[in-house]
């Protein structure tokens, strides 16, 4: 019996433009092997979620972003253009989802996304449980519905089920017990620490040693072969989380992002008109 895995698709298309559309949908390759060389960079698009956000991080040249759905109002009638935006200017989309409702990774999956980054992994059976959801039989339980964006791809059940690219947060204590069986799980790519959650959940502030501290065994845990990956605030600290083996990096957000290079252009512009003062003042005297 072959292998349903393998199951050519009726309906495939090779042309120009089904060349393109087949290239976005396997973006989690490129951000797999990207990773795997030792760094990806990447970023939150969580406060300003426009096509237009999404254009300018992958000009500036990222090379993943992750739309996050548990802390923004994004939803799934925001998502598809975000996903489709992202991909247009060759950033692998990885989405966020807010909870564990079953058919929520797979319907994010159903819109084009590249991947899934799912928040507070605790248990090797919740990461057994994601890893299933993103991926067809035999090795998962996604459904399959022949969409037309499919017939860009000859084999979609393998196709898919090879590209998706697939990470858990770990933001807890109990994940960091957990740490190495969470990732030993088949079909996980990469173990993310949420720093600031994890703060919380050590009863320490944000930016603390601890949470360093606890990043690094989790980082001593986990298998070689599974990638780490962290969120960053500041990205002079990129080197020395990659020399750990962090190579997924999210550097800020959106928002931080804008609110940052607003204030220091509105700085240097106080500058100028504190000067401009100090001028007329002198110049009346």
């Amino acid at each position: 019996m072959t292998d349903q895995n393998h199951w050519r698709n009726p309906s495939y298309v090779a042309n120009d433009a089904a060349s393109g559309l087949s290239a976005s949908l396997r973006l989690g390759n490129a951000l797999r092997n990207k990773a795997h060389a030792g760094f990806a960079l990447g970023t939150f698009v969580i406060e300003y979620p426009v096509p237009a956000t999404l254009h300018a991080l992958g000009i500036a040249g990222f090379d993943f972003v992750v739309i996050d759905m548990e802390h923004s109002a994004i939803d799934f009638a925001t998502l598809e253009g975000l996903i489709a935006a992202g991909q247009a200017v060759g950033l692998a989309t990885l989405v966020r989802p807010w909870g564990e409702d079953c058919g929520l990774i797979g319907k994010i999956l159903d819109l084009g996304a590249n991947g899934v980054m799912v928040p507070h992994v605790e248990s090797p059976e919740r990461s057994r449980s994601i890893a299933e959801q993103t991926r067809f039989a035999p090795v998962g339980s996604r459904g399959f519905s022949p969409l037309a964006r499919y017939d860009c791809l000859e084999e979609p059940l393998r196709q898919l089920n090879d590209a998706t690219f697939v990470v858990v947060q770990i933001e807890g204590t109990r994940g960091i017990a957990n740490a190495a069986q969470i990732a030993a799980i088949d079909g996980i790519d990469a173990v993310f620490v949420g720093p600031y959650d994890l703060a919380l959940s050590l009863g320490v502030p944000p930016g603390s040693d601890q949470v360093h501290a606890a990043a690094e065994r989790l980082a001593a845990e986990v298998p070689a072969q599974r990638l780490l990956g962290i969120y960053i605030d500041d990205a002079s600290t990129c080197a020395a989380w990659a020399a750990r083996r962090f190579a997924l990096q999210c550097v800020s957000f959106d928002g931080r992002m804008l609110a940052s290079a607003a204030r220091a252009v509105a700085m240097d512009a106080a500058t100028v008109k504190r000067a401009r003062a100090t001028e007329l003042v002198e110049r009346e005297a």
